[in-house]
């Protein structure tokens, strides 16, 4: 069925007990749980652009007597959540191929067989600054977590995690959180420093939002004066329409309107008469 199994090369032309033994395991195509013995996560310092790499690394346990194989071409034998914003993701060294360690929508999915016992697999993605704080929720019980951040202000809190020393690999120093038996639903919380780059961007978004403040306004209050200006326009009407008023109030008069009264005919065509002439004092021409 295409599963091959991989000892420790023979040395002797001969050879007897325990390295001689050749064991057979049967398959199944029914869902197993691996058990998690140790998830070790690390997070790289930032490149120019803020995202940072991120590796992790897993020992799963089969514990069952069986290999377990996928039921199809689609089906997974092992999953697990990536953090949203995840892009460049690449399987990494280990137990398994990275070829069988592949990305599925918001997901890390093992399309490899799965035999007793336990290995190591691993994979690489790259995270933007916007993804920190990074918060890891611990899917299943865990044996043995391990967090490193490169960054000497990167902090994690969550779980059973203590801070431990130090460690140092290839020139690249790491500050190292262990913790033991870290119990399902327990969140690790990832912190790093702000980036140069986050800064500037933060700086480019304030500004921006001060000048989009600042036109608002300015929008508003042109707004308003404009329609004072239309008010304005309205409560001092033109000097035709003055004049037309003032002829429509005499007609009325002539007619014998009984809805004016005396009075309020000539306490109208007086104010009437009155803005008349002050527009015509306005214009600097006769009436």
């Amino acid at each position: 069925r295409g599963i091959a199994y991989f000892s420790a090369p023979l040395k002797s032309a001969e050879t007897a007990g325990d390295e001689a033994e050749i064991t057979v395991f049967d398959t199944t195509s029914a869902a197993v749980e691996f058990h998690v013995q140790g998830h070790h996560v690390v997070v790289s310092s930032p490149h120019p652009d803020g995202t940072r790499n991120i590796v992790e690394v897993w020992e799963l346990s089969n514990d069952t007597t069986v290999t377990v194989v996928r039921k199809d071409t689609l089906a997974p034998v092992w999953t697990h959540p990536l953090p949203a914003g995840a892009t460049k993701f690449a399987g990494g060294p280990g137990d398994v191929a990275a070829a069988a360690i592949v990305m599925r929508g918001d997901s890390v999915a093992l399309l490899s067989v799965f035999g007793p016992g336990v290995k190591q697999l691993s994979y690489t993605y790259t995270l933007p600054t916007a993804s920190f704080p990074l918060s890891l929720p611990i899917a299943k019980p865990t044996s043995v977590l391990e967090l490193l951040v490169e960054e000497a202000g990167g902090q994690v809190t969550g779980s059973t995690l203590r801070s431990t020393a130090a460690a140092t690999t290839q020139g690249r120093t790491f500050k190292r959180w262990l913790g033991q038996n870290a119990e399902k639903g327990q969140v690790v919380r990832i912190t790093v420093p702000t980036t140069s780059a986050t800064l500037r961007a933060r700086v480019l978004i304030g500004i921006a939002t001060l000048i989009l403040l600042a036109m608002a306004f300015a929008l508003v209050r042109a707004l308003r004066a404009r329609g004072s200006r239309a008010t304005t326009l309205e409560q001092a009407p033109s000097r035709d329409a003055l004049l037309a008023s003032i002829a429509s109030l005499d007609a009325r008069r002539e007619r014998g309107d009984d809805t004016i009264t005396d009075a309020q005919y000539t306490e109208r065509r007086a104010r009437l008469k009155s803005q008349l002439a002050a527009l015509v004092a306005s214009e600097g021409r006769p009436v």
